[in-house]
């Protein structure tokens, strides 16, 4: 019986130290096409809107975050200490 004892503590290293000492390199290679960007944003009238395919949204910038679309996450962040300056930022999902 202390033989398999033995023989598992062996192969129990020998496993754990494998991926330790492994100098294996690959290569990926991603495949695909950029699409173009589905919304963008525009002042009008001193207010931002999102728009959207055939559609268009007012950005409240009352509030830091707001998602009128799916997939697409608007923030808006005042610039510095000045309160008329905003950055809007689009992340898209």
């Amino acid at each position: 019986m202390n033989k398999y004892w033995l023989s598992g503590i062996i192969f129990l290293a020998y496993g754990l130290a494998s991926p330790a000492f492994s100098s294996e390199t690959a290569t990926l290679t991603i495949n695909g096409r950029i699409s173009p960007p589905t919304c963008s944003m525009a002042m009008v009238n001193g207010q931002p809107q999102q728009h959207c395919g055939q559609l268009t949204y007012n950005v409240d910038t009352r509030h830091q975050v707001s998602s009128p679309v799916k997939g697409v996450t608007t923030e808006v962040i005042a610039a510095d200490s000045d309160s008329k300056r905003r950055i809007v930022l689009n992340r898209y999902d």
